[in-house]
């Protein structure tokens, strides 16, 4: 969501964020082990992945911030 939020406020496009696939269940998660090694391993590669992604609008300028707002 905030990669999506970045590209379109640099083509001065006004969005509002309204995610809707929800990949927790909220604050419980944070304390609850994975089920195995492969699912731990596959939330770490998306976590990766958009963080890297970020990086990469930021410094490619498609993006004004590294992590903006909604």
């Amino acid at each position: 969501m905030p990669r999506a939020m970045a590209a379109f406020r640099a083509v001065g496009f006004i969005v509002e964020a309204y995610p809707v696939d929800w990949r927790t269940r909220g604050p419980e998660d944070l304390t609850r082990p994975f089920g195995s090694l492969a699912e731990g391993l596959r939330r770490t590669d998306t976590a990766v992945r958009e963080w890297v992604g970020l990086l990469v609008y930021r410094v490619t300028g498609k993006s004004a911030t590294f992590f903006p707002a909604p």
